[in-house]
């Protein structure tokens, strides 16, 4: 199938010093592995938590008997929360409010975007990796229902699950990225020879990921597996340790700590500036910090959402923070590097 290419009217700057790659879903895609991925990872925390796989049909019936609770008596927290939740989920494309569910959700959107249409009521930019955070909540609060059903009692209450979310080494963030984080990575010798292109060139390469640094399925776990371990210097990647409490999406303080690290092992007297930089994402939303930090920016779609002929009024508004758009990582660093070697043929 052929790539698809946008028009790319814009220059880069005259001087590019610093390229910063974003990593989750975009140096690597979501491939025909995703979904055992998905179910190996459900099952670890199911394990861990006893958190069951609810299937599609067993999710929806309770979620349908706790949205009639909460509409008789709205005092139900429990009920309410379940049917807020349900709303929010069912917004983002995952009806089922369940594993299985949102499987199907990922695999329609899948043969959506191969085939070049849209479903009915469904916009190209709609987030559909899995919202396991809210799924995981999900789960527990209706295996809460149940345990109030049958009069057993819960393993867990809610604020010990919330903080179980990010705890330490046993962290339900760092137990699914165990399984989804690397475990359908696959070397990419393409993207290490365009990526040593650009450093042999003199540009510096930077990644920034939400992804925690280190640790089991964290980031550079993936860049190892990719095979960019000691292509891009460690003292150059930033995971969650180092920009947090920052989002990217918010906050351009997350660009200009990861700016001010690269350039204190620089020459003072010669720091890479935010117009010489450039930021590349496959998420649209968190190109507005960059943006605000005085950077380039690159947008690189990803494939179960591809760019629309007509983009929604919400999506120009977001195109307000993107300077480039590619179809591909490779497309981006392959035209970046042709715009580097011509014009150090014109001097």
């Amino acid at each position: 199938m052929k790539t698809k290419t946008y028009p790319d009217p814009k220059p880069y700057p005259e001087k590019v010093r610093l390229v910063i790659l974003d990593l989750d879903a975009f140096l690597y895609p979501y491939d025909k592995v995703y979904r055992k991925a998905v179910l190996r990872a459900w099952r670890s925390v199911e394990k861990e938590y006893g958190l069951p796989i609810f299937r599609k049909k067993i999710a929806q019936k309770l979620i349908e008997e706790a949205k009639e609770e909460a509409k008789k008596n709205p005092d139900d927290a429990l009920c309410r929360y379940i049917s807020e939740m349900a709303e929010r989920l069912e917004s983002t494309g995952h009806p089922g409010a369940s594993v299985i569910g949102m499987l199907e959700a990922y695999r329609r959107s899948r043969r959506v975007a191969r085939s070049g249409g849209a479903e009915e009521g469904r916009q190209h930019d709609h987030c559909l990796d899995p919202p396991y955070k809210d799924m995981i909540a999900m789960a527990f609060n209706l295996r809460l229902l149940q345990g109030h059903r049958s009069e057993k009692k819960a393993g867990l209450t809610r604020d010990e699950l919330r903080g179980k979310i990010l705890e330490g080494e046993k962290g339900v963030t760092r137990l699914w990225n165990r399984h989804m984080g690397s475990g359908f990575i696959r070397p990419d010798a393409g993207l290490v020879s365009k990526i040593q292109r650009l450093t042999d060139a003199g540009v510096e390469v930077a990644v920034l990921s939400h992804s925690f640094k280190q640790g089991e399925g964290q980031a550079m776990e993936k860049l190892e597996k990719l095979g960019l371990k000691g292509v891009i210097p460690e003292h150059k990647i930033f995971g969650l340790e180092e920009i947090s409490p920052y989002k990217k999406g918010k906050h351009p303080e997350v660009f200009e700590k990861a700016l001010a690290a690269i350039n204190n092992m620089r020459d003072p007297a010669d720091p890479i500036k935010p117009f010489e930089t450039i930021m590349a994402e496959d998420t649209i939303g968190n190109l507005r910090g960059a943006k605000k930090a005085g950077m380039q920016t690159v947008w690189v779609p990803r494939r179960d959402k591809d760019m629309p002929d007509h983009p929604s009024q919400k999506l120009q508004k977001k195109l307000a923070s993107v300077d480039h758009i590619y179809a591909t990582p490779h497309q981006f660093l392959d035209a970046l590097d042709a715009t580097i070697r011509a014009s150090r043929e014109d001097l």
